[in-house]
């Protein structure tokens, strides 16, 4: 990475292609280490090569781990795509202005109805009471899992909420019901 430090953007892509050539390439280094190097140059300098620079690296990451560290590799590259729509409007086709993208990415981890997802919340509280005083591990379990559950819905739809904020989103009823909904979400 030392050598990248004083490229350009197209250096940098020039590094990444090799790994989205051939996935069983590793570099050894993180692409996270590129991403939370390159992000925040893309916005101060309000680019979008080093934006997608940066959300190459964060995809790549998620192509090559699992759980946790996959979702979070998902949010931060839809999390500067939002960031830089607001600022550019969408362009389908894009790598980083293409809304549809975020869209069909929030769409996939709605993994419950609106009303499930507001039933569920709405009884965390009570659960975590209970399940605080229990010795049920089982009990415990469950109610971690449906916390993650909604705490992963809540923040895909931070980057939607993003867009509806900047008029990017457009009508969509159901993202308007999740929308209602966000902020009962843990």
């Amino acid at each position: 990475m030392n050598s990248l430090k004083d490229k350009g953007p197209e250096a940098w892509n020039a590094y990444l292609r090799p790994f989205e050539d051939d996935p069983q390439l590793t570099s050894g280094l993180s692409m996270l280490v590129i991403f939370h190097y390159v992000a925040p140059l893309a916005k101060k300098q309000s680019s979008l090569d080093w934006g997608e620079v940066a959300v190459r690296a964060a995809e790549l990451e998620a192509r090559n781990c699992g759980g946790v560290e996959r979702e979070n590799a998902l949010l931060w590259a839809m999390n500067l795509r939002s960031w830089f729509i607001c600022r550019n409007g969408s362009r389908s086709g894009h790598l980083v202005l293409d809304k549809e993208i975020i869209l069909r990415w929030v769409a996939e981890g709605l993994t419950l109805s609106v009303q499930a997802a507001r039933e569920k919340a709405a009884r965390i509280g009570e659960r975590l009471a209970r399940a605080k005083d229990s010795s049920d591990p089982n009990e415990r379990q469950q109610l971690a899992n449906d916390l993650s559950q909604l705490y992963r819905i809540k923040h895909r739809l931070n980057a939607v909420k993003v867009l509806a904020d900047c008029g990017e989103l457009g009508s969509d009823p159901v993202l308007d019901g999740w929308l209602e909904i966000r902020e009962q979400l843990p």
